[in-house]
């Protein structure tokens, strides 16, 4: 708890100072994967922001009817409907009013690019959290957690992210560990908006870190199953060899036994929370510890808990997460 506390300090001191630390800057860089964290909250006596918030579009979601795929059978739902049922399975109730609105926008931006890329015969998206995004009924909770995921998703009506006019593929996830990833890191394909940026604050998390143990033997096993010619015999720390990172801090090679093995391909067989880890090894067994949770692409949902907390609105949450990009209405 002591060290939460003094990280969660230490991220709202550096808040604090980035503006002495950028005088003459000219405002954010085109890509801020180049500075130390994201930008404070106006404070009074300050200039306020040039652009104001963008303005809803006052009943676009309620008249825009998306086929999602739900329980085997496609249903054409509201999308105001639809929204609420995603903020109330993808975030914790316990997150600010800001953090929602942000979820809100990048949840319509998925939705509605997904009109055009559908990843299912004829329904836009599903409502499973492994491939498209998570849903839960409206109707099946509280009056109070109903109220707060309405009211994000009417404050922003219409609201979507685009980059050079196109809505962009809007990905978020849990927690980074302390810095989000490139797309092309991930997926093997560059996009100018899925940049790495710093995301300080994400000490709250409950897997801002973790460890992974198990028996040598079965590491070595896993291991031969994908790569049968990787040698491990001998003292297995000297398995270990050299390590590429990226840009996110992520594994994005690592020899073992002689042989590369990339890190999406490790976290994917050994189940780890995300590609940011360190191993360790010695002759009783493997010790994974990772940083962060999901593919730590897009968003983070903790690290914009923690923009949120320090007063940052939503639209500078997701300007920071998701690089040169524009909060602009849909057309009614």
């Amino acid at each position: 708890m002591r060290n939460s506390v003094v990280s969660a300090l230490i991220a709202a001191l550096v808040w604090a100072l980035l503006p002495l630390l950028s005088l003459g800057t000219g405002g954010l860089p085109a890509h801020p994967g180049s500075v130390s964290a994201p930008p404070p909250a106006q404070t009074e006596g300050q200039e306020p922001p040039e652009d104001p918030l963008p303005q809803p579009v006052s009943g676009f979601d309620a008249g825009y009817r998306l086929p999602v795929l739900r329980e085997g059978r496609t249903e054409s739902m509201p999308l105001d409907r639809y929204l609420t049922g995603v903020l109330l399975s993808e975030l914790p109730a316990s997150f600010s009013d800001e953090t929602r609105k942000a979820q809100a926008v990048a949840c319509r931006t998925y939705a509605l690019r997904s009109c055009a890329h559908p990843r299912h015969e004829g329904a836009a998206v599903c409502t499973d959290s492994v491939c498209c995004q998570g849903w839960r009924d409206p109707d099946s909770v509280s009056p109070a957690l109903l109220a707060q995921a309405e009211a994000a998703v009417r404050a922003t009506d219409g609201l979507c992210i685009r980059y050079q006019g196109a809505l962009i593929d809007a990905t978020f996830f849990s927690c980074s560990g302390g810095r989000t990833e490139d797309a092309a890191a991930v997926w093997g394909s560059e996009l100018p908006y899925l940049r790495s940026v710093e995301s300080p604050g994400e000490e709250m998390a409950a897997h801002f870190s973790d460890e992974l143990r198990l028996p040598l033997e079965d590491f070595r096993a896993r291991l031969l199953e994908l790569d049968p010619e990787a040698e491990l015999s001998g003292d297995p720390a000297g398995w270990i060899g050299d390590l590429r990172e990226t840009p996110g801090g992520g594994v994005d090679e690592i020899l073992l036994g002689g042989r590369p093995f990339r890190g999406t391909q490790l976290r994917k067989a050994f189940q780890l929370r995300s590609t940011a880890f360190t191993l360790r090894l010695n002759t009783q067994e493997a010790v994974f510890t990772t940083r962060g949770f999901g593919h730590r692409v897009g968003m983070s949902q903790y690290g914009a808990e923690a923009m949120a907390r320090a007063g940052n609105d939503y639209v500078t949450i997701l300007k920071w997460y998701y690089s040169g990009v524009d909060i602009l209405p849909e057309a009614p």
